[in-house]
Order: C-alpha cells, then sequence, then structure tokens
C-alpha cells in the first residue's frame, strides 16, 4: 500500500475514531445488547466508553435520559453524528458526578482496556453512581478470545478511500489481545495500536459479590463475548 513517505504513530483513539464506526460497527452485536438492556425498566442512563455515540444515541431516540462519556475527546467529536446529548470526558475508574443513574452501561469490550488492579476502581465507581436496584451492564472478551487470535489475524482493505491493515494478535501467557493499525492517508502512513487484557469469569464475580448480585450471560456472543449484569445491592 501506498502513501506519503511521511509517518507517525498516535494513541488513544486519535486517528481510529474518524474511521470507527465504518470499521468496527456492528449491528447484531448492537440489537443484542439492546434485548438485555432494555430487559428491565429504566429511565436514566450512564454510559461509560461512550466511543462514537452509536448506543447513546439509539437510547437517547428511544426517549431515555442519557449522559454518555468516554476517554478520548477524539471519540467525542466523532460522536456528534450519532449522537447529540450530553457527552463528558472522564476516566471510567475516576469520576464523580454527583447524581446516580438506572443503570450504567460500558458496551465494545470497553472494560478488557482496563488493567486487573483497575476494576476495584471501575465497580465502586458505578455503584456510587447507581440509584437503589440500578444496574451495571458490561461486556468483555471470552476467554476463547486468546485461542482465537493465538496466530495473526491481518485484514487490509479501504476506509473512507484510505488503504489500510489491522492485524490482531493474542497473548496467552499474559491474557492480552493486541490491535495495530495503520492508515496509510495522503498525508502520510499514521499508526495507532490497542491493547487489551483477557478476564476470569471467576475473577470478576469476586471482585463484583459485595455490591452486586451478578448474572454472567457466557455465550454472549459464542466463543467471543460474555455479558455481565450486576444488580446494585
Amino acid at each position: 500500500m501506498e502513501g506519503s513517505s511521511n509517518s507517525r504513530n498516535v494513541s488513544n483513539y486519535e486517528i481510529l475514531a474518524q474511521y470507527y464506526d465504518e470499521l468496527l460497527q456492528d449491528e447484531e452485536a448492537l440489537s443484542l445488547w439492546l434485548n438485555y438492556i432494555e430487559k428491565d425498566k429504566f429511565e436514566s442512563v450512564l454510559e461509560l466508553a461512550s466511543g462514537s455515540g452509536v448506543m447513546a444515541g439509539i437510547l437517547k431516540r428511544k426517549g431515555y435520559d442519557v449522559t454518555a462519556s468516554d476517554i478520548s475527546a477524539e471519540m467525542k467529536e466523532a460522536s456528534k453524528k450519532n449522537y447529540d446529548g450530553p457527552y463528558l470526558l472522564l476516566n471510567m475508574t475516576d469520576y464523580d458526578l454527583g447524581k446516580q443513574f438506572d443503570l450504567v452501561l460500558c458496551i465494545c469490550d470497553s472494560i478488557n482496556y482496563l488493567y486487573e488492579d483497575e476494576l476495584d476502581k471501575f465497580f465502586s465507581c458505578a455503584y456510587k453512581h447507581l440509584n437503589n436496584g440500578g444496574r451495571l451492564i458490561f461486556d468483555m472478551h471470552s476467554i476463547e478470545r486468546l485461542k482465537e487470535f493465538s496466530e495473526e489475524y491481518i485484514e487490509e482493505g479501504y476506509v473512507s478511500n484510505v488503504p489500510y491493515q489491522w492485524t490482531i494478535t493474542a497473548d496467552e501467557y499474559e491474557n492480552s489481545i493486541h490491535e495495530h493499525f495503520t492508515f496509510y492517508t495522503p498525508d502520510g502512513m499514521i499508526q495507532e495500536s490497542h491493547s487489551q487484557n483477557v478476564f476470569e469469569i471467576n475473577m470478576i464475580k469476586e471482585k463484583m459479590k459485595d455490591l452486586f448480585d451478578v448474572e454472567v450471560i457466557e455465550d454472549f456472543v459464542e466463543d467471543e463475548k460474555v455479558l455481565v449484569i450486576g444488580h446494585k445491592k
């Protein structure tokens, strides 16, 4: 693939935000999430790691009171085409909004960006921001994903007329998944890397047990995603 001889590396969705929906949006997964999100009644929702705002926009159009959030300013900017409500820049392990919600939502395996020692803060912040009887819903990579990417996955194509290469590898020793994106733009080659940690279900249950009654749907997406629903105690 050809591009300018210039090359730079970026992080934190600085470039991927521009192409996120075209590359990664999954209509089937959105429907699956909605089935569980709307299983119980709620009015207000705080979405963590909202990304390009697709789910926030869907929920807002359905009439829910939605507050979106993400750590990436680039993702907040990209969300404007999908969602027109409040969008906060925050770290999902360290925030205090001074209010509670019926639902705290974190989808698209965003929790896997955390390290194990950050999970307690994630759960305690969510708990603090839930009304009595509220729910925390999140999905995460299944442990089987480590086997799936034990051999490097490579995808090449065009996104918004820009050539790209996307590779995924897994480290079964470290329980981690690593994604690397290369975009061959007219201004040069831009590379962005992301790493995620894959967690054992029993460890997640153990960390949540004092705060939530936990329901786990292990076959949410077979061999790919686990869905976890925590009901605030």
